[in-house]
């Protein structure tokens, strides 16, 4: 059997879906390619501009953010364990805020606004509480989580 190169596989899998870097030689090494194979195909895929973390943060970043409004300490720390470096995060989650046009205090409302739906009729502290906690584990800052939590009960 004729093994595909580390490059080929590489390849193939970006065809399928972004990678960061980190994450792309991850999974080379776990297809059994040696280190060294696996850090030819990386420096090949990044000098031919397949493979460029700052892109992806970019693209992950913007998805997360339009999808389900998640919070920039979120999203760093999600990247962080994707590979990418905190200030390639930060960079990216401020040009996807930039480029977006994107109002993080609209976001943190409607965020929480969802979340009200779905608590349905509780007592008002009970309530407070929960958002409060529901925002705070999404990462948001708890200056905005107070602000909302005053205005929306």
């Amino acid at each position: 059997m004729n093994r595909v190169s580390a490059y080929n596989y590489a390849l193939n899998l970006l065809a399928a879906r972004p990678y960061s870097t980190r994450a792309l030689h991850r999974k080379l090494i776990q297809k059994e390619y040696s280190a060294a194979d696996a850090d030819d195909a990386i420096g090949r895929l990044v000098a031919n501009g397949l493979l460029d973390d700052a892109k992806f943060a970019e693209q992950y970043a913007r998805s997360k953010i339009l999808a389900t409004g998640a919070s920039k300490r979120r999203l760093t720390q999600d990247l962080y364990r994707k590979g990418i470096k905190s200030d390639v995060a930060a960079t990216a989650i401020d040009h996807v805020v930039a480029d977006e046009e994107i109002d993080t205090a609209g976001v943190v409302e409607r965020v929480a606004r969802k979340k009200l739906a779905q608590l349905g009729d509780l007592e008002p502290l009970v309530l407070r509480r929960r958002l409060f906690g529901f925002l705070a584990r999404r990462g948001y800052d708890v200056d905005e989580i107070k602000r909302v939590v005053a205005v929306l009960t």
